[in-house]
């Protein structure tokens, strides 16, 4: 599995960097893990295709990772004429949330999603929800309650990617992460945790209860990326990672 980072940046864009999305490659398969505001600009910049992502997971309604789903829509609809199908897995509610958003920054243009081949699937919670070759698992985790947040899990194969959404300390990470290959975790602040978000000390206190292969750091904020020197691994935007 290939894991090019689009954007690991928090929701102000600390430090220039792009709002969340991971592409996943395996085989014939392009997903998305997020879909942040800058995601259509990410893709064209990196030179990805734009209409062959096949999948797309959304952790939470907050525009920072879901915030990029009109422009993407417009894009495979006008740009591509995309007839191949689209699956988006998301929580609850994740196929009104993605037609209100396309209606509140498109006004008129929801009937592109209704003439595109697109699927709606919800998670099940702590249960792998199968799409063709692709697991999705999710869990809850500890955000804003109204962006109903989730972690989630992705197999293809034998390889797993974990990313732990956004989220303050909760034990479901412990079990996002077990028996991954690669657990992307989100380290918003340095030293203190913040109202649903994680610390690089809170990681390091508890990263032996973590059963993954590798971590690395995403959702940074400026004290996070500043620091010299860290002893769990920071993405970066542009990153082309090998899991």
């Amino acid at each position: 599995m290939k894991m090019t980072v689009l954007g690991c940046g928090d929701a102000f864009g600390s430090e220039g960097r792009f709002n969340t999305s991971f592409y996943l490659e395996e085989g014939n398969r392009k997903i998305l893990v997020d879909c942040g505001a800058s995601t259509l600009i990410r893709l064209k910049q990196l030179q990805i295709p734009v209409d062959q992502t096949d999948t797309i997971i959304i952790t939470h309604f907050h525009g920072d990772h879901y915030g990029g789903l009109p422009f993407l829509m417009l894009s495979n609809w006008i740009e591509y004429q995309r007839t191949t199908p689209l699956t988006i897995i998301g929580p609850k509610g994740i196929e009104e949330k993605a037609r209100n958003l396309q209606e509140a920054l498109y006004p008129g243009t929801t009937n592109v999603i209704d003439s595109m081949d697109i699927n709606y699937k919800e998670y099940e919670e702590s249960r792998w929800v199968q799409h063709e070759e692709i697991g999705i698992y999710a869990q809850k985790v500890s955000h804003a309650p109204p962006s109903n947040p989730h972690g989630v899990k992705v197999k293809i194969g034998e390889k797993v990617f974990a990313f732990s959404g956004d989220t303050e300390w909760n034990d479901s990470l412990i079990d996002l992460a077990e028996a991954s290959d690669a657990f992307v975790v989100e380290c918003n602040n340095y030293l203190e945790d913040s109202p649903g978000h994680l610390s690089y000390k809170t990681i390091m206190e508890k990263m032996n209860q973590f059963n993954t292969k590798k971590i690395y750091l995403t959702h940074m904020g400026s004290e996070v990326i500043g620091q010299p020197q860290l002893d769990l691994e920071r993405l970066e935007d542009g990153m082309r990672i090998e899991i």
